[in-house]
Formats: structure tokens, sequence, C-alpha cells
């Protein structure tokens, strides 16, 4: 049951717990090689904690993993393939800045892109995909539109679809749930209500999905995304709460549902759209 899980991530999180007692680690040689990539995964437990109430016990550990995930930018570390593992990286340092600053640095996201197009710019996806290879793909458009590159997102995603009408709809899959939004920052399309309506079928099965499997940081794409179209203003904090927003109310426990009604984001103000 996903109510246990979460339950399970609150336990396992604790001061008491296995996994804030492991955060306590310190990385010597010859670790310091991967310091990157330790600080990638101490992300998703960082992730994890917040969303179940423990940011003010884990926020500390942010600046930490930042400081390491650009170390292993800076020295070119390398798991297995080069280009995915900076890909990886330069994300993770990304979503990392974000939820210690609360400011999505554009161009965190677009030094990430040099990466992703080192990838994939060669990949011919008009043969069809797999299930994998769907990942890839949405994962590359969610990336576009972090780093505001929505004209690159949907070139991307034409360049398998075509430029033909798109009508929203409420089966659709990954790719074009993120087509649709990205279509919505671009040109304006859609009201945030058409969107919500007609993502809300996949992302329910999506974000419990990645949360249960160990992505909880994969997961922030596709919150961040519906919660930066939306009229309000979201803390880190609040978008990855967000998450309990797409899973029934018997699968939330107690304590979830009191988190809940201590972060309600309040709605956007005409004068915060200037930056004085």
């Amino acid at each position: 049951m996903l109510k246990n899980y979460i339950e399970r991530r609150r336990e396992i999180s604790d001061k008491k717990g296995h996994v804030f007692e492991r955060l306590k680690y310190s990385i010597e040689e010859p670790d310091v090689r991967f310091i990157g990539n330790y600080a990638k995964h101490d992300l998703n437990s960082i992730v994890y904690a917040y969303s179940v109430g423990f940011k003010d016990l884990y926020e500390k550990y942010l600046g930490r993993s930042i400081d390491w995930i650009s170390e292993g930018i800076n020295n070119n570390e390398q798991c297995d393939d080069l280009a995915f593992h900076q890909y990886r990286l330069t994300s993770a340092l990304a979503f990392a800045t974000w939820l210690k600053t609360g400011i999505n640095k554009v161009t965190l996201w677009k030094n990430s892109l040099k990466w992703q197009d080192e990838l994939y710019s060669n990949t011919d996806y008009t043969k069809g995909m797999n299930r994998i290879e769907q990942e890839e793909f949405v994962l590359q458009v969610l990336h576009y539109i972090q780093a505001q590159e929505y004209k690159k997102a949907i070139q991307l995603y034409q360049s398998i679809n075509g430029n033909k009408p798109f009508k929203l709809n409420k089966n659709m899959g990954g790719i074009r749930v993120a087509y649709a939004y990205c279509l919505h920052f671009y040109e304006n399309k859609f009201t945030v209500e058409q969107l919500e309506n007609a993502s809300r079928g996949f992302l329910e099965k999506e974000l419990v999905m990645l949360y249960t499997m160990g992505r909880p940081t994969e997961m922030l794409y596709w919150l961040k995304m519906v919660c930066d179209a939306r009229e309000k203003d979201y803390t880190p904090e609040e978008v990855i709460y967000s998450f309990y927003e797409y899973i029934p109310e018997q699968e939330k426990p107690d304590f979830i549902k009191e988190l809940l009604d201590e972060k309600e984001p309040e709605k956007k103000s005409f004068f915060s759209i200037f930056k004085w």
C-alpha cells in the first residue's frame, strides 16, 4: 500500500532512522573520485525527507550536496559513460540549488542541456520507441521546459509527431502531457484548469510510480512544471507536497494531512510579478 510506503519513508528519515544516520558520513580517498555521485544519491534522500515533513532536519545537507555535485562536475567525474553521468550531475545541481534557494536558476539547466544534446541529438525516435526510450524522450522535453527552451522542446516533439493540430484528452501519456504544458508556457495555449483536468489521470499513476521506485528527484520535473503553471507562489517544500494532490485520500497518513493543513500556498499578488 502507498500509505504504508509513505509511513515507512517517514520512519527511516527520522533523526533516529538509518537514512539520516547515513547522511552524516564523510568522504575520503579514493571515494572522493565519485563525490558527485554520492551527493546525487543524497539528494534523493533529501527530497524524500522533505516529502514527509523533515525539511528542517535535512536542509542543512543541501549546501554540502551542492558543493559535492559541483566538484564532480568540475572534475569531469565519470561513472561508466561521461556524458550520461554529467547530464545527471548537472540536472541534480539545478534541482539542489532550487531546493536550497527557491530560485530556478535557468543557467544551470542550460548548462545541463549541453550533455543532453551530446547524448541524444543523433537519436532517431521516428522508428518507434520502447518504454525506456519514451522515458528518456519525455525527460528531454521536461528538461527543455526547466531551461525555458520551449521552442526546442516543441521542435523535439514535432520531430516525431509533426506539426499537427493538438487537442487535450484525458488519455494522454507523458510525452503529450509535457508537450501540452510546453505549449502553455510558450504560446499561452490551454488554461491551467484544462491542463490539469487532462493530465490528472497520467500524473496519478506516474508520480506514485516514481515516488515508490526510488526516483523522487525525477518526480520533481512533473510537480515543478505543474506548479509553475499555476497562479500561486510555491516554496520548493510546497511543490513537493503537491504530490499528495494526486493520491487517494485514504492513502494519506494522518501526519501528511496535518502537514498539508499547515502548508497552503498563497495566490500570487499583482505586484509579485515585478522585481524591485
